[in-house]
């Protein structure tokens, strides 16, 4: 008709001719239809169908059970299919109280014109569609709703699995600096000390190792002369020279 959705209707009329005319107008907007011709073959109808019908058009005066009874019960069976009842002016109030209780979306007086009735068939089959688009949606949304859920839950996962890694690498840093604190002498070297290690190395040279020693303290006393000496001119003192008579 209007989509690709696939529409049932089921028609309820004692009267064979009618529910023959409603069929041919059916058959206009290419829906399927079920005819019977009571409340309770109806009823079984929609209890024993392998998928519900989009609309329900039903006759109010009917031998056995109405249509707003078998309406009522057919809205407990299948609430989201649309109703709708034909009846006589003669009926109103119990259009009414169908309408109140919701076993009823719409009417339809007899007589009735075929224009009227295509207009009612396709308000009725829109409405299931706009109810089918509704529940697609809804059923998105969860799909989706539970696919963020696990997103988000990898998400935290990944997380704190990226937590626990640097808390093993900060571990492994001050484990180094520690390490490192420990390889690192606590006590200053004074330079007494500094002369003793030097005299320990070169002592196993004898007179050669003292000579050795003897020159490096030499070079070390002239230069640290020559430099205390720029700094004294810079600030307009003199130094006075150098007794090399004094140093080794």
């Amino acid at each position: 008709m209007m989509s690709g959705y696939q529409h049932r209707v089921l028609v309820v009329e004692d009267e064979a001719l009618i529910g023959k005319a409603i069929g041919r107008l059916l058959e206009i907007e290419k829906l399927e239809s079920v005819y019977v011709d009571s409340g309770e073959s109806a009823l079984e109808s929609l209890k024993t169908a392998d998928q519900p019908f989009s609309l329900i058009i039903s006759d109010q005066r009917m031998p056995g059970m109405p249509g707003t009874q078998f309406l009522e019960h057919a809205k407990r069976i299948n609430p989201e299919t649309i109703r709708f009842l034909i009846t006589g002016h003669s009926d109103m109030q119990t259009i009414i109280n169908a309408v109140n209780k919701g076993a009823v979306q719409r009417y339809i007086s007899k007589p009735w014109k075929d224009d009227e009735m295509l207009q009612a068939i396709q308000y009725g089959i829109r409405q299931y569609e706009r109810f089918l688009e509704d529940k697609a949606l809804i059923t998105l949304a969860k799909k989706q709703n539970a696919k963020l859920y696990e997103l988000n839950c990898d998400l935290m996962e990944t997380a704190t699995t990226h937590a626990k890694k640097l808390l093993v690498i900060d571990t492994e840093i001050e484990a180094i600096e520690t390490q490192l604190k420990e390889l690192t002498p606590h006590t200053n070297l004074t330079p007494s000390m500094i002369m003793e290690e030097l005299q320990a190395i070169v002592a196993p040279l004898g007179e050669k190792g003292q000579g050795m020693l003897n020159d490096l303290f030499a070079q070390t006393i002239t230069a640290l002369f020559n430099e205390v000496n720029d700094l004294a001119l810079v600030n307009g003192f003199e130094m006075p020279p150098l007794d090399k008579r004094r140093v080794p």
